[in-house]
């Protein structure tokens, strides 16, 4: 009998535990519904293959694509080194040698910025309209802007086995009176107290000249004040128009204008420059 009543004591406690049990189902997780196997077997990752999480409070967003170890692309550019920027603007600047960049009172000397344009600076003689010697000596100088405009030209023709040489270039304003002095006529001479494009050192007198220093065929000589030495001009063989519109192309096509009148003159147009009185010392 006292193992009966036993046996049935230990019932009635099993069945109130499996009531328990029955009575506390596990709460379903607020994202809805897991995967089958997820939910019967779930892996939880270690601290070690946590992704870093953020230092501020707002949530950071880690895709998994993300390779690790590569650093975010920041949103602003980085600002260029203070070198990069010099580098950068030093190739937008005139194509100047050393030697010829000093200069002298804001002028460049052609020869030493290139000793292939050639010289035949006429009023340092007397073989010119005048007769008689203007200059003291024999100099080609202009503004830099300038000089680097006509060592463009003239390497645009060294590539078709020809190149440049100079009649005039600057002409300060006291050979400019001197000038003026022997013939005072301003059909052929600027008056002083204008000023001319020479003495702003931003023309040029010059024509062209094959490899051996040959001049090509224009038609009239240097100064020759005459209606032939018109550029629109048609009389003419059809090689010496070819010359000539070679020449004016080229000039154009490096920054400087020809005028109607006269085919060997060529101003600089890019930037204007103040009347100089600066004269050249000779050796």
């Amino acid at each position: 009998m006292k193992k009966t009543y036993g046996l049935l004591v230990f019932s009635i406690m099993l069945n109130a535990c499996g009531a328990d049990r029955q009575a506390s189902p596990v709460p379903a997780p607020e994202s809805g519904p897991q995967p089958a196997a997820a939910a019967r077997n779930p892996v939880l990752p270690s601290q070690d293959t946590l992704p870093p999480q953020p230092t501020t409070g707002d949530t950071e967003v880690v895709k998994p694509d993300r390779p690790k170890g590569k650093p975010v692309k920041p949103s602003a550019p980085t600002p260029k080194p203070a070198a990069a920027e010099k580098s950068e603007t030093s190739k937008s600047a005139p194509a100047i040698p050393l030697t010829a960049r000093a200069g002298e009172n804001g002028f460049v000397d052609i020869q030493a910025l290139d000793a292939t344009i050639r010289l035949d600076i006429r009023y340092a003689t007397a073989n010119n309209f005048t007769s008689a010697k203007i200059y003291d000596c024999a100099r080609c100088l202009l503004r830099l802007e300038a000089a680097a405009a006509l060592q463009k030209a003239h390497r645009a023709l060294k590539r078709q086995g020809l190149g440049l040489k100079m009649f005039d270039c600057y002409r300060p304003r006291p050979y400019q009176q001197r000038l003026w002095d022997k013939v005072p006529n301003p059909d052929y001479v600027t008056p002083p107290e204008k000023g001319s494009m020479h003495s702003r050192g931003a023309a040029v007198d010059l024509t062209i000249v094959d490899a051996q220093g040959n001049e090509l065929d224009m038609g009239t000589p240097y100064d020759f004040f005459g209606r032939e030495a018109h550029y629109d001009y048609t009389r003419l063989p059809g090689k010496v128009l070819a010359n000539r519109r070679l020449l004016r192309r080229t000039m154009e096509a490096a920054g400087f204008q020809g005028i109607r009148t006269e085919w060997w003159h060529f101003s600089f147009k890019g930037k204007n420059y103040p009347l100089s009185d600066f004269v050249w010392e000779c050796d």
